[in-house]
């Protein structure tokens, strides 16, 4: 199984950054390209919790860490003052000792829900690794590499981790959208829905998008309607893996859409 989640040489592909993954204080992490997004949700119903927990499949628990790699690897490197090479093989040490078999049958949903539970699960493990370092350090007089980002910003680890799974969810999402528009050669609906709702700057019109495009200002208005409705899906699937039953799922899509 690869810990790493296969990293994209691409941090995001085409436009994939919307709102919700755009530029700015809510792009992607350019320290590290590991915990990239590029495979796709399985298409079992399975939930990935449930497949982790029995041991089921090594696949279950590779889509789990696809989505947590890089908001866990954020949490450390900000609520630890962590450079980008510590805060990966932290990183690369939770996921490798952590998310083991009694990782996930220790999950209660009725006390938090999992992305709760597993944030709790790397503070102890950073926390524990951070002060065994100091300890080693005679004193602990260890030196942190000054995060410039850190300073700037005025949200919390904890926000941060928030912010980073939701963007990471986001273009997990965008990525099965725009494979599924390829297979069904619906190319011209992504690219409409690329060009309207991922513009990074002004919008065009609709009557320019079907001007640009060939096409009727009517179809324009179905295409996007279309891809937001599918990507709406492809969202929900995600979560879907990484919730514990109808109950958390709805939460969490209530947090996302909100």
């Amino acid at each position: 199984m690869n810990l790493t989640c296969k990293a994209n040489k691409k941090e995001l592909a085409g436009k994939a950054a919307s709102r919700k993954c755009g530029n700015g204080s809510h792009r992607v992490d350019a320290d590290t390209a590991i915990g990239g997004h590029g495979d796709h949700f399985p298409s079992t119903q399975l939930s990935l919790l449930e497949a982790a927990a029995s041991g089921l499949s090594s696949e279950a628990l590779d889509r789990v860490i696809t989505i947590y790699w890089k908001p866990v690897y954020r949490f450390i490197r900000l609520k630890f003052h962590k450079n980008n090479e510590d805060a990966k093989d932290l990183t690369q040490g939770f996921f490798a000792t952590a998310l083991e078999r009694d990782f996930f049958t220790r999950f209660h949903p009725e006390k938090a829900s999992f992305r709760t539970y597993l944030r709790m699960a790397v503070e102890r493990f950073a926390a524990n690794q951070h002060a065994a370092a100091n300890r080693q350090k005679r004193g602990g007089d260890t030196e942190f590499e000054t995060i410039g980002e850190q300073a700037a910003s005025t949200d919390s680890p904890e926000q941060v981790f928030e912010r980073e799974w939701q963007r990471q969810l986001f273009c997990l999402a965008l990525d099965d959208l725009r494979a599924h528009s390829e297979e069904c050669g619906k190319q011209l609906q992504f690219r409409i829905f690329q060009a309207y709702d991922l513009a990074e700057g002004e919008r065009p019109s609709y009557a320019e998008l079907a001007d640009q495009h060939g096409v009727p200002e009517t179809s324009v208005t179905n295409y996007l309607a279309w891809a937001r409705r599918m990507l709406r899906g492809f969202v929900t699937e995600r979560l879907r893996g990484t919730t514990a039953g109808w109950r958390e799922l709805r939460k969490e899509m209530r947090r996302v859409w909100s």
